[in-house]
């Protein structure tokens, strides 16, 4: 738990240095992002069943962009609140199979580099996002299926990295698409058969949307 909250203020620290320091870059601007996961999938295995897997996130966000004549290069920082939620099965008394639908709720820190460009006369520019990203477990729920509880633990931590790509019309609201890849599992499992179900879901799609001001 210490070093989670360690992990928290170091996160904190670099993202308010970043809100604090706009002679660094030639425009910094401040808004609003939310993100809805676009893909519901479903994984089992001869003992588990996980599915409607939902997510959205929402929370403040920075743009720190260099301009240049064509394409303006920079960085793009969130602080997010994001609630997960699946309906997880246990699927080893067959038919008599028990149901536990489960929100776990984090504190996701991206930190992308982007590149924008614009699309000549018209009101719309295109841009690109890279980078990676950090999540922190600020609540869960307990996992309450039978004979589970000793084998299921939520993490505290999560890595991973993302890339989007989107438009942006009239210089303040954002729509994209991103796709994220996680580097680090979401549950201490230790049942081999519940290994893919819950830390199976590696890739993701969402449409994300930022309004600046």
């Amino acid at each position: 738990m210490m070093k989670t909250k360690k992990m928290i203020r170091t996160s904190l620290f670099i993202l308010t240095t970043l809100m604090l320091t706009p002679t660094l870059f030639g425009q910094i601007r401040f808004g609003v992002k939310a993100d809805v996961g676009l893909n519901n999938p479903s994984f089992d295995s001869e003992a588990l069943q996980v599915e409607n897997m939902t997510s959205y996130s929402i929370g403040p966000s920075l743009e720190a962009m260099f301009p240049f004549a064509v394409i303006d290069f920079g960085i793009e920082a969130s602080l997010l609140y994001n609630d997960n939620r699946m309906t997880v099965s246990n699927l080893t008394d067959g038919e008599s199979a028990t149901t536990n639908d489960v929100s776990n709720r984090y504190l996701y820190l991206p930190l992308n580099a982007k590149i924008k460009f614009g699309l000549g006369m018209l009101p719309l520019r295109m841009y690109a996002v890279a980078g990676p990203y950090a999540g922190y477990l600020i609540s869960g729920e307990g996992i309450d299926l039978e004979d589970m509880q000793q084998d299921l633990k939520a993490k505290e931590f999560q890595a991973g990295a993302n890339i989007g790509l989107g438009v942006e019309l009239f210089k303040m609201l954002q729509v994209g698409v991103n796709y994220g890849v996680q580097l680090t599992d979401n549950y201490a499992v230790e049942r081999p058969n519940w290994q893919e179900p819950l830390n199976g879901k590696s890739e993701t799609w969402s449409i994300n949307a930022t309004l600046y001001f």
